[in-house]
């Protein structure tokens, strides 16, 4: 019995230390190890006094100032040149920045001509000087060009410089389209339904109208002159085709007019009111040269015109009392009729047309009137690049005006 009670107490202390639980050994980490070899101790002193050290700063070499000068000087060009190209080259208060023209002997020298008598010669350095001062604070470019129909005599500043046409570019499609007609190759008169796809955003009202709105092509031409419509302009581009209208170019005698890059200059768009007013001219006024006096006409009397009288005074009726009443007819007396063009894009604000401006006469030594030196209708563009189009629209009425009083003064 003893014997047997001893064993069982013993089993049961075995059971109850099953059930005590063990401590978890930890795993000792490097540090709780002390290395004992002098070289070691030595090795791990210096790494925690590098750890610990911070290197001094290197001093800039000159490698390093020369690559950081090129840089700040290719930061600022560059920042200089767009700002220069977004302004057309020209800066307030500042000339025209450009490449300068080399002359040589080998290569001759460009010449700039101005012809006429010397009151046209005086009155046209005047205005172009008057220009300039009004423009020479502003951002862009602003050039102009003036022609005197009654007497042929010319005149501008950057008249033979690209510009952005912007809508000015309408003008050789609306001519082309009479030119086209007059051939019998369109009837002006055709219906034509409208389409989704010949909708373009932008001025006029024909963008408006509902798919299947059905008006003619003589409409159309009538809407790219008074709402310089671009859903119009489209339609006749589409109907014309981009090498005809090419073609209608070249034959009216421009010489710097892209469609395709939608340029120009001032004088072509001058050239093409010029032709515009001849042609509506009756024809013993245009083969006459006792009636005019110009130039201009009696090289052109007997000549063919780009259009019929007819055509060309139901154009020029498109081209008056506009919706764009602000610019170029601003600039000119409320009783003055002015047939004109007007465009406008992103820093370009262009305008031009004919003022018909009343004709003065004036009684020489002789017998024989003649006209007023600028005293009759006239031809006048201005065209923009580069410019703040708020200062455009405030100035351009300014230069009309400038243009009007140095073309009906009487000196």
């Amino acid at each position: 019995m003893v014997l047997f009670k001893k064993t069982k107490k013993i089993n049961e202390d075995d059971y109850d230390e099953e059930l005590v639980e063990k401590p978890l050994r930890r795993r000792p980490k490097s540090k709780d190890f002390k290395d004992l070899k002098s070289e070691n101790k030595q090795s791990l002193a210096d790494n925690v006094g590098r750890r610990k050290r911070k290197e001094p700063p290197r001093e800039w070499s000159r490698i390093d100032r020369i690559l950081l000068l090129t840089l700040l000087i290719f930061t600022a060009g560059t920042s200089f040149y767009l700002a220069l190209d977004a302004r057309e080259g020209k800066f307030p208060g500042l000339p025209k920045f450009g490449i300068p023209k080399i002359s040589s002997p080998f290569w001759g020298e460009e010449t700039i001509v101005i012809t006429g008598k010397k009151k046209d010669e005086e009155k046209a350095l005047e205005v172009t000087q008057k220009f300039k001062d009004a423009t020479s604070y502003l951002s862009g470019v602003y050039g102009f060009y003036v022609i005197e129909l009654s007497s042929g005599f010319t005149y501008g500043e950057y008249e033979d410089e690209v510009f952005e046409a912007a809508s000015l570019i309408k003008l050789p499609v609306i001519v082309g389209m009479f030119m086209e007609a007059e051939k019998g190759n369109i009837d002006l008169d055709t219906k034509y339904k409208l389409t989704a796809s010949d909708k373009v955003v932008g001025s006029g009202s024909l963008y408006g109208k509902p798919v299947g709105y059905e008006t003619t092509y003589r409409n159309l031409v009538g809407l790219m002159g008074k709402q310089s419509d671009n859903t119009a302009f489209n339609i006749c581009r589409k109907l014309l085709g981009e090498e005809k209208i090419k073609e209608i170019i070249s034959d009216i005698g421009l010489t710097s007019t892209n469609l395709a890059e939608n340029a120009t200059t001032p004088k072509d768009i001058g050239v093409i009111f010029e032709k515009l007013w001849k042609a509506s001219l009756p024809a013993p006024e245009r083969s006459n040269p006792s009636v005019t006096r110009g130039e201009t006409l009696r090289a052109g009397g007997g000549q063919t015109t780009i259009l019929t009288e007819k055509s060309a005074n139901e154009i020029l009726g498109y081209l008056t009392d506009t919706v764009f009443e602000n610019w170029l007819a601003g600039g000119v007396p409320e009783n003055i009729r002015v047939a004109h063009k007007y465009g406008r894009e992103v820093h370009v604000v262009n305008d031009g047309g004919i003022i018909y401006a009343d004709l003065r006469f004036r009684e020489p030594q002789g017998s024989e009137k003649d006209l007023q030196p600028g005293g009759g209708p006239y031809v006048a563009v201005i065209m923009t690049k580069g410019v703040v189009e708020k200062e455009a629209d405030e100035v351009i009425p300014k230069l009309s005006e400038i243009i009007y009083q140095g073309e009906t003064s009487v000196k």
